[in-house]
């Protein structure tokens, strides 16, 4: 869909034992989309969701809430890392446009989770009997 957060990147943890950047789930190249889904902790929430897909299987190698007040760290053009709670995550885009496109993506949705305009947890009855876990968050 046009306008959507969809980028090419390797999916990153830091691992504080070497105090370095790893791939995460075996590396290789993801899809990375920002997504508004139900949660999978059994309460079945919808909030904002970061997913990566490795591109080699499908292998699913990322799924990150995006929380209230989340930090957004730009380490240089193409290496950008946050933080929830305990765990820290990265991403190497192939490309600084990939880059910034996910930038924008986040921070539109942090600025609303921030300003409590659109809590995805709070969802209309309509919106409930409906599944858009594949959609993209539109900058």
């Amino acid at each position: 869909m046009e306008g959507d957060v969809r980028v090419r990147a390797v999916v990153m943890t830091r691992d504080d034992s070497s105090g370095g950047w790893v791939p995460l789930g075996g590396g290789g190249l993801s899809h990375v989309v920002i997504c508004k889904g139900r949660s999978h902790d059994g309460r079945g929430r919808r909030e904002y969701i970061i997913r990566g897909e490795r591109l080699r299987d499908r292998a699913p190698v990322l799924e990150c809430a995006v929380q209230k007040g989340l930090v957004y760290n730009k380490v240089n053009p193409i290496f950008h890392h946050w933080r929830v709670e305990d765990r820290k995550f990265g991403l190497t885009f192939q490309s600084p446009a990939d880059a910034i496109s996910f930038e924008k993506g986040l921070q539109t949705v942090i600025d609303k989770l921030d300003r409590g305009s659109d809590s995805p947890s709070s969802s209309t009855p309509e919106e409930a009997d409906t599944e858009d876990d594949g959609q993209a968050v539109s900058n």
